[in-house]
């Protein structure tokens, strides 16, 4: 069960307090980036129990890919996807939306990407969770409202996704700029899109 799944399952109750513990987790983030969350800091700010905590989010990894995943999901809805244009001009237009957020925000960016590419095999449900979350968001964004994404859609989102990540690791370690992003995504939209 995907970790989407699995939350709208549980209780209001349990669901509001797991949105304040992402909440204290995405505050610290900004504050001070990856050292500042810790999850002692973390719990009190959310008002729980450090044990509480840890029975949602078993770790640092887990919490801040849950972070991410739910950035993705509060961008993918907040972020209307203009149909005029091309697939291409729709699919650059959602992914630059995306670059130009982490970007402002790049202490909580770097925080979350960090634990992205440190987690290993017991945060993969979550890791799993947000590369669907990313590639439901660019493929939503290759054809019109309420069609159906292809298996081809789901493909050309994967490879867009996959260039996607690996510039923003190169943009929040300062080796990019936001403009040399996006000319990049812009290229490869079109060579992979055509």
């Amino acid at each position: 069960m995907s970790e989407a799944a699995s939350v709208s399952t549980i209780p209001a109750s349990q669901q509001a307090r797991r949105e304040r513990i992402l909440d204290a987790a995405s505050d610290l983030a900004t504050e001070g980036g990856w050292d500042a969350v810790q999850m002692r800091e973390v719990a009190e700010r959310a008002e729980v129990a450090l044990g509480t905590l840890y029975r949602y989010f078993p770790s640092k990894v887990h919490l801040l890919v849950s972070a991410l995943g739910r950035t993705f999901q509060q961008l993918h809805d907040s972020v209307r996807v203009d149909v005029a244009g091309t697939p291409q001009e729709r699919v650059y237009r959602v992914v630059a939306a995306m670059t130009r957020f982490l970007a402002r925000h790049r202490r909580l960016s770097g925080a979350m990407v960090r634990a992205l590419m440190t987690a290993d095999a017991e945060a993969a449900q979550e890791v799993e969770a947000v590369g669907d979350l990313l590639v439901g968001f660019i493929a939503s964004a290759t054809h019109e409202p309420g069609e159906a994404s292809t298996e081809r859609d789901t493909l050309v989102a994967h490879i867009i996704g996959k260039v996607w990540l690996t510039d923003v690791v190169t943009l929040l370690s300062g080796r990019m700029t936001v403009s040399q992003v996006l000319e990049d995504l812009e290229a490869t939209i079109d060579l992979v899109m055509s």
